[in-house]
């Protein structure tokens, strides 16, 4: 074992060679488009010429064309075998290194070969015990320097081995490709989709079920290079993982957003009806957001989760999460998707509490959060039967995935404490009124319910977070705050024996049965029951509206920024 062999080594030259192959793979894909859309595509068409002779000059450039995008597949799989050999190379460089340093510190001198010598230390003035337990001491402490190295240097050797085994496939298949074999290697292909697939775990990175503080621990334990490499690499995974610290996961998304827009639009291509409509919604959401972030607008805003699944994912924070004593996470409820509308009004709220609250208390910093994690319901005019608004189910499934989020928050936070606060707005509220009823409740210091249907809860209380931290908010005319429940004599005649009003999803926290504080809203316009039943609720979009809302968004920031005592209370229903 020669140190300096690792030491010295630049793990980086492969992961630029692995960039090389990425940018000549790209080169090819771009020649087998020109050659598509200007040879092999007019033959096929008929365009320009016909007949058998044509049917073979098309049948032998179709062939070229399939040769060359798996051409295309060979490149990429060669620069993912070279970036995660180069990836778990720095890695094991990043430990001998500290190994080494740590070895130094302590007066301990390491050897070319490994080994490791202590310190001498004059004895003359101790006592024959204590320099023998002196000598034990530095033994051990040898030993352990020793061994740090040796893993490192075994973990380099034994990626060495793995890797160069796999570059000498693609070294076959090259050959055989030259001699006029193209047949699709699905071997060679295979081996790189399962280096795509462990290259994380393979350094360490917690599984899918590991909590956030676990993942941020992994995360910091890596070296500053390594981690953006890692970033450039895999911006999807880090920039949707709990525990990674908002700056990375905004790096990653951002770097990300380009590539989702360019799926969804190759997917919209070929899309029609109801998956091209959604497709279309998607794009124009995530061009939103990408307008929204090259503003430059303050608070800055991070991008924090992004993705295509179910009706669209995005997360964004206006204020760093990571350095502000106080975070809010507001979750929007019925109607939310990522569209054109989510990137312009949903983006607005978070930005406004966030403005609002630091406006009101500059002496502390906010950082305000809207959090797209779910599928919320949908609603088209007087389809309220044939959606998902009357069941819990979304919010139950929401519900894990939002409250594994705010302890991604704590995870990273640089105090270590912040204070944080749960907001639901609609149908939102439902989803954590379902957060706070899992195993150890919401991690969660205070708790805004706005325009609820219900909880899922009877009493404030039963959120988790006491009574006394509960804050709710209920226009007078918000008819989701009215949506009934199956038993019209409670719902017709609150307060009396028949008991606390019950919305459709629980006790209604407006009402006085419920518990907690309840803040003033204006009353909003009142559309009646036919606006109920056709969603035109105008009064359920108020509370973060600063002209519209009364003292909503006042009150809101409030109770986001640590100061719940300073809301306008109201009586309640």
């Amino acid at each position: 074992m020669l140190l300096p062999e690792l030491r010295d080594a630049e793990p980086l030259l492969m992961t630029g060679a692995g960039d090389s192959w990425a940018a000549l793979a790209d080169k090819i894909t771009t020649r087998a488009g020109e050659f598509g859309t200007y040879l092999h595509n007019p033959l096929v068409k008929g365009q320009a010429w016909g007949g058998l002779t044509a049917e073979t000059a098309a049948e032998r450039l179709g062939r070229i064309r399939w040769y060359m995008n798996i051409a295309k597949t060979e490149l990429d799989s060669v620069c993912t075998v070279l970036r995660a050999c180069g990836e778990e190379l720095l890695n094991q460089q990043a430990k001998l290194k500290t190994a080494l340093a740590d070895a130094s510190g302590a007066g301990y001198k390491v050897a070319d070969d490994g080994s490791v010598t202590a310190p001498t230390i004059d004895t003359a003035h101790m006592a024959p015990g204590d320099v023998g337990m002196m000598h034990r001491d530095q033994a051990a402490r040898a030993q352990e320097y020793a061994d740090r190295i040796a893993e490192a240097w075994r973990g380099a050797q034994a990626a060495d081995k793995e890797y160069a085994a796999k570059i000498k496939l693609f070294t076959a298949a090259a050959n055989r490709c030259a001699k006029g074999d193209w047949s699709h290697l699905a071997i060679e292909l295979a081996t790189v989709g399962a280096i795509e697939d462990e290259v994380l775990t393979h350094l360490g990175m917690p599984d899918a079920k590991a909590p956030a503080d676990a993942v941020n621990s992994w995360w910091n334990s890596l070296s500053p290079t390594l981690r953006g490499e890692l970033i450039e690499d895999y911006p999807q995974l880090l920039g949707n993982r709990d525990g990674i610290p908002a700056v990375d996961r905004d790096h990653a998304n951002r770097l990300y957003l380009p590539t989702l827009l360019d799926s969804l639009e190759t997917q919209y291509a070929g899309a029609s009806g109801d998956e091209a409509a959604a497709l279309k919604d998607k794009i124009e959401g995530v061009k939103g957001i990408q307008q929204q972030l090259e503003q430059g607008r303050k608070p800055h805003p991070y991008l924090l989760g992004l993705g295509e699944e179910g009706n669209g994912r995005a997360i964004v924070s206006y204020g760093n999460p990571d350095t502000s004593k106080n975070v809010s996470a507001y979750v929007p409820g019925l109607k939310t998707k990522l569209n054109e509308h989510f990137a312009v009004s949903d983006l607005k709220r978070a930005r406004d509490i966030a403005d609002t609250a630091n406006t009101l208390h500059p002496d502390t910093t906010t950082a305000s959060i809207v959090w797209l994690g779910y599928d919320a319901p949908q609603m088209n005019g007087l389809e309220w039967s044939s959606t998902d608004v009357m069941r819990d189910d979304d919010a139950k499934a929401g519900a894990p995935a939002y409250n594994d989020f705010l302890h991604g928050i704590r995870a990273t936070n640089e105090s270590g404490s912040p204070h944080v606060t749960a907001i639901g707005h609609s149908y939102g509220s439902l989803t954590v009124g379902q957060a706070t009823q899992l195993p150890g409740g919401i991690p969660a210091d205070d708790v805004v319910l706005v325009g609820s249907p219900g909880t899922g809860v009877d009493h404030a209380e039963d959120l988790g977070v006491g009574a006394d931290h509960v804050y709710v908010g209920a226009a007078e005319h918000d008819q989701v705050t009215n949506l009934p429940s199956g038993n019209v004599l409670r719902y017709a005649s609150p307060g009396s024996e028949y008991g606390p009003k019950v919305n459709w999803f629980g006790t209604d926290p407006a009402d006085d049965h419920f518990g907690g504080h309840h803040f003033s809203v204006a009353v909003g316009e009142d559309t009646g029951l036919w606006g109920l039943i056709t969603g035109d609720t105008p009064a359920h979009s108020i509370y973060f509206d600063k002209d519209e809302g009364g003292d909503s968004l006042s009150n809101i920031a409030n109770v986001v920024a640590g100061h719940g005592d300073e809301i306008t209370t109201t009586a309640p229903r």
